[in-house]
């Protein structure tokens, strides 16, 4: 559930905000007779969104067996390949966004295509529903706490709230901030579907445990008991993991997040305004 929200709080937070963006430019820009056009995107990607998650999930019920290792282990490493080009573009792209995005609204203006305002919010929130789609898939294929669909439904209800105070009630936040301390957690999120899709393979024979058990920290946390469902669900907690597993995690943690602090750290290099 943990995994779930995290999630959708970030990635709701970027579509809101992007929402914001383009509403908030048309408004000062005195166009926003348009602004249907922009909320027909929405909508439209929303739509889009929930049926790809469906579909997603529809598929993963049809396998058993190894088909279901198979199919998790790929699902897996989409999920953890697209989540970590997410966190560290939107490193990149939080001090740009919002003047690509005004730009590309004054470039639909200059053709004289409105409509492609609906097309810019369409693909722009699809964006991010994609990617929660396919995270919420591989994480209810690595947690045994049930679906994600709670938390990835009061995540986006975080993300709302959030957003209406940033825009609406004038409360200022740091998005800088905001997304370094989610997208720093999402890296552990990911570590743990990296040692979800190398079980995955161990159990399809195609890569040796090494060490069958480093350690077992089960009689302190119980990986079947209520914190260890939790902890593998956010982190991917294991109690007795192999070395595959740790070498793995430890692996991915250590290389991506000395990557993301790199960047953080070159990030603060720049004036940090909060982009309404």
């Amino acid at each position: 559930m943990l995994a779930g929200m995290l999630i959708t709080v970030r990635e709701g937070l970027e579509a809101f905000l992007i929402m914001g963006i383009l509403l908030g430019y048309l408004k000062k820009i005195r166009q926003g007779r348009f602004t249907r056009h922009v909320w027909l995107g929405f909508w439209a990607a929303l739509a889009a969104s929930v049926t790809l998650a469906w579909a997603f999930r529809a598929l993963a019920v049809q396998f058993e067996g190894t088909g279901a290792l198979v199919f998790e282990l790929i699902i897996s490493l989409v999920a953890v390949g697209v989540l970590t080009y997410m966190v560290l573009w939107m490193q990149q792209q939080s001090r740009t966004i919002k003047s690509d995005l005004e730009n590309r609204v004054e470039a639909a203006f200059s053709a004289n295509n409105v409509f492609a305002l609906a097309g810019l919010a369409f693909v722009s929130v699809l964006r991010e529903g994609l990617e929660t789609a396919l995270f919420l898939t591989a994480l209810a294929g690595s947690a045994e706490t049930g679906s994600p669909l709670p938390g990835a439904l009061l995540g986006l209800v975080i993300a709302a709230l959030i957003s209406f105070a940033f825009f609406k009630a004038a409360v200022r936040l740091n998005l800088r901030k905001f997304f370094m301390v989610t997208g720093f957690l999402l890296i552990f999120i990911a570590a743990g579907l990296v040692g979800h899709a190398l079980l995955s393979a161990h159990e399809l024979g195609l890569i040796p445990p090494i060490i069958s058990e480093v350690w077992n920290t089960n009689g302190i946390i119980d990986e079947d008991g209520l914190l260890g469902r939790v902890l593998h669900a956010f982190i991917g907690y294991d109690g007795n993991p192999s070395l595959m597993w740790v070498l793995g995690y430890l692996g991915y943690v250590f290389v991506f997040g000395q990557k993301f602090l790199q960047n953080s750290g070159s990030a603060r290099q720049v004036p940090a305004k909060a982009q309404r």
